[in-house]
């Protein structure tokens, strides 16, 4: 979604904004007296027995926190880092805190864990992977790793009540602040002074540059952070029943996109760029639990508009039925994935720091 089109999507009537205006002055003085105490450490944040790498960002929606998060985790386990991953678990259906992963198999479903949880722990079976809206919580079920270890608190940026050694900020560079304004008016969780407590910047889908107008932003609020730029990708088509199949298979062909996402108008585009024609899409809501029912909905849908290939996000996959895939209507999930300039990579900024951390 544009700069513009995330503008229009807050855009609300006169009507709309007098009913919001008294919530709205409440989630901000909240929200600014909240951090207020933690600044001026009138509220403690809990240390934590690992060393804590916050991954999170300023806007609500998709800005490319699990594509980074697990960059990060696939970077620090090469490197011999016992690496650990504490996330809320949004779309879950209880809330209490479930241990994931061990570091040696996948314990739980996305149902009960979320589907970025149960995603990070399938893409990096070394690390131990905990949800618990409380990242406390989650920490206390992770196993005892070997040293040096790294907790990653995926979307934590706002979660201060545990104290973090390096606070990641990301920043969507296609939409970095939507219209500006805080929620309900507008996508910003706090204010974008906020910036200034990240230990260092990470621009997204920007096509691994800043643009110049972000970047005087960025450095006008927080001259002294360094900026990373990561291009989050599609990298390959997921199969549950054989190997992935390489970006090319797409091409040419007439496909079905599923989706329940934030933004399932930047995943279409994507089958759109990789040569697929759109037969039909179908859109649930963000991190939707499916069931049996709504996959018989959408090979319904798929059979009427007769494509090849149902695909869909490598989130969604996790939340679909076990038996959501048939011959006449293959379902393969793009999978995407973050990507760094080698002059410019973000893995050896974090691990230096852990290790000075340690040291």
């Amino acid at each position: 979604m544009s700069a513009p089109a995330q503008r229009d999507a807050w855009d609300r009537s006169a009507l709309a904004q007098a009913g919001l205006l008294l919530p709205s002055l409440l989630y901000r003085g909240a929200v600014r007296l909240r951090n207020g105490l933690y600044d001026r450490h009138l509220l403690k944040a809990a240390k934590l027995p690992w060393p804590v790498v916050a991954i999170g960002n300023l806007t609500v929606g998709g800005s490319g926190k699990t594509p980074i998060t697990s960059y990060l985790a696939g970077a620090l386990l090469a490197r011999g880092f016992g690496v650990g991953i504490a996330s809320r678990g949004y779309g879950r259906t209880g809330s209490d805190a479930v241990l994931v992963s061990d570091g040696r198999s996948v314990l739980a479903e996305a149902r009960e864990a979320g589907d970025e949880p149960v995603l990070l722990a399938r893409a990096h079976p070394r690390a131990a992977v905990a949800v618990a809206a409380d990242r406390r919580s989650a920490c206390r079920l992770l196993p005892d790793l070997p040293a040096p270890r790294a907790l990653l608190l995926d979307d934590a940026f706002q979660h201060r009540a545990v104290a973090r050694d390096l606070d990641l900020l990301l920043v969507d560079g296609e939409a970095p602040f939507g219209n500006g304004r805080i929620l309900p008016f507008g996508p910003l969780r706090e204010p974008i002074s906020g910036v200034r407590r990240a230990d260092a910047l990470v621009v997204t889908r920007g096509d691994g540059a800043c643009p110049p107008a972000l970047r005087d932003a960025l450095e006008r609020h927080h001259p002294d952070a360094p900026i990373f730029h990561a291009s989050i990708a599609p990298s390959r088509l997921e199969r549950a029943d054989g190997p992935p199949l390489p970006l090319d298979a797409l091409r040419g062909r007439a496909v079905f996109a599923l989706s329940g996402i934030a933004r399932p108008d930047r995943f279409e585009a994507d089958l759109v760029r990789l040569g697929a024609r759109l037969a039909g899409t179908r859109r649930f809501p963000d991190h939707h639990l499916f069931d049996a029912r709504d996959w018989d909905a959408v090979r319904r849908a798929a059979a009427a508009s007769g494509p090849a290939m149902i695909v869909t996000t490598g989130k969604d996959r996790v939340r679909l039925p076990a038996a959501a895939a048939s011959p006449e209507h293959p379902l393969v999930a793009l999978a995407i994935e973050a990507r760094f300039p080698a002059d410019a990579d973000l893995a050896p900024f974090v691990a230096d720091r852990l290790t000075r951390i340690r040291a």
